[in-house]
């Protein structure tokens, strides 16, 4: 698993798939209450953030090292 950290490819398709799920085309419209009585949108982007904030981090712990990581 820590090999797979280490691929650049990986973490290129990690934040490509963050940033496509975070163009939300498909729920537009979508603004009814869901959570707490917020919006659909603003729970969405909480989850992305979150999904952000995990991968950062695990960015920063396995590729972005004194090694500069693998090739």
């Amino acid at each position: 698993m820590a090999q797979v950290l280490r691929s650049k490819w990986f973490w290129a398709a990690a934040f490509s798939l963050l940033f496509v799920l975070s163009i939300d085309i498909w729920a537009w419209d979508w603004s009814w209450p869901t959570v707490f009585g917020l919006p659909y949108i603003v729970t969405y982007i909480a989850v992305l953030e979150a999904g952000l904030f995990a991968l950062y981090f695990l960015f920063a712990r396995y590729y972005w090292t004194d090694d500069g990581g693998g090739a």
